[in-house]
């Protein structure tokens, strides 16, 4: 089973942040993982947004 995760938002709400919480639960769970952060270079308030693919095979 693999499953694709977009988190998307604006810079300064956490979906970084979010994206690597996932991506390390799905870790501790025994799953393969890819964890594709997409930023701009503004600290807060450029679009953001993060791609997590969790699978039970290799990615």
């Amino acid at each position: 089973m693999e499953r694709s995760v977009i988190i998307a938002g604006f810079g300064g709400q956490g979906v970084i942040l979010a994206g690597k919480i996932l991506a390390q639960a799905g870790m501790d769970h025994g799953l393969e993982v890819t964890w594709l952060p997409s930023y701009g270079p503004e600290m807060r308030g450029g679009t953001a947004n993060c791609t997590v693919v969790l699978s039970d095979e290799p990615v």
